[in-house]
């Protein structure tokens, strides 16, 4: 209520008593809003035009005619076809479970982690099985062979607009806006997968290339129980324990001595600052920041202290901040209060796509 007070720059209380004097000083201000009046970061009026563009171009998209046409051009069928012999030349080959199994007891099958392998790669083979026998099944539909079912349709429609068909993001949890990430990212869990498989532990995990991150990460936690379990360590009183160390994960030569350490997590609303070990603030036009390796192990709850300011960020799967896409919270240090990064909506995001 001060006298000269201003919210933001340009942004101040008038004075007076006359309402003609606040009418026309509402009518003064900017039609668009600067974020930062709100504790936003100016990227965010990107983000915000970004989004609304891709929803006209949705709506363009879906209301447009699904006619195969005339003319010279290339007919849906023909796209079609083309996207599924693309993508069956790339499919990663199917696991044999009987030598999953047989590899997964070498490497001790009692073992948190590689039991949370074994319910990856089951889950990953199932993906795959359907995502073979949908194209297989769409190149005999369009030939004619059989009939196209509601299932093979909504696949059909989507290829031809370059999306993910339905039963795909079902079956793989996976909710990617375009066929081309959503596949790589299939790609990319096999490789890491079997790279497990056949290398043993990777030093670092792709946290993104889990089924079920959670279950992961609560593996993790039961690792480390069982290395303190001399000292009465009991699940339910440990909690993540996070730090980020600074290495990008080609440099990462050796895991860590307890917990693991993962990447391919990125920053939205601000930045990691290397140099200075904090969080900052975004570089304009640059949305979402790369966070380096973090480390990941457990600590009990009682001794968990936090070293000055804070901010604990919720790590989601994608874009789609909901409940279901949640993971967990990752500390991160600060030198400027938690709420800073409250107001501009700070997050940790599995993909940025």
């Amino acid at each position: 209520m001060e006298n000269g007070f201003e919210f933001f720059k340009g942004y101040k209380v008038p004075s007076g008593q006359d309402i003609e004097v606040y009418r026309k000083y509402i009518y003064g201000l900017p039609l668009v809003d600067n974020p930062e009046i709100f504790g936003l970061h100016t990227n965010a009026d990107l983000v915000y035009r970004t989004q609304l563009t891709s929803n006209v171009l949705e709506t363009i998209l879906d209301i447009s005619p699904k006619d195969s046409g005339g003319g010279g051009g290339e007919s849906r069928e023909d796209l079609v076809l083309r996207i599924v012999n693309d993508l069956e030349s790339k499919m990663p080959p199917d696991y044999k479970m009987e030598e999953v199994k047989v590899t997964i007891k070498a490497m001790g099958a009692q073992k948190p982690l590689n039991i949370c392998l074994q319910q990856e790669i089951d889950q990953h083979q199932s993906v795959l099985s359907v995502v073979r026998k949908t194209l297989s099944n769409l190149k005999l539909a369009i030939a004619g062979t059989i009939v196209m079912s509601s299932d093979l349709e909504a696949a059909f429609n989507a290829m031809a607009l370059a999306r993910v068909p339905p039963l795909w993001t079902k079956r793989s949890q996976l909710d990617l806006p375009t066929l081309g990430t959503w596949f790589g990212a299939i790609v990319n869990r096999a490789e890491q997968f079997t790279g497990w498989l056949k290398g043993g532990r990777p030093n670092v995990f792709w946290l993104t290339g889990f089924f079920n991150p959670q279950g992961f990460l609560t593996a993790n936690r039961q690792e480390v129980c069982r290395k303190h379990s001399k000292e009465g360590w009991a699940l339910d009183d440990v909690v993540n324990l996070t730090k980020v160390v600074n290495m990008e994960k080609d440099e990462v030569r050796k895991g860590p001595d307890e917990g693991v350490y993962i990447h391919g997590l990125f920053l939205d609303g601000c930045r990691w600052d290397k140099p200075g070990n904090k969080l900052a603030d975004s570089i304009p036009k640059m949305l979402f920041a790369p966070l380096p390796v973090l480390l990941v192990t457990g600590v009990l709850a009682t001794d968990k202290k936090a070293d000055g300011y804070s901010y604990s960020a919720p790590t989601y799967k994608n874009k789609t901040r909901r409940g279901l896409n949640f993971i967990f919270a990752v500390d991160l240090r600060s030198e400027d209060p938690p709420q800073k990064w409250t107001l501009r909506g700070v997050a940790l995001l599995c993909a940025k796509d």
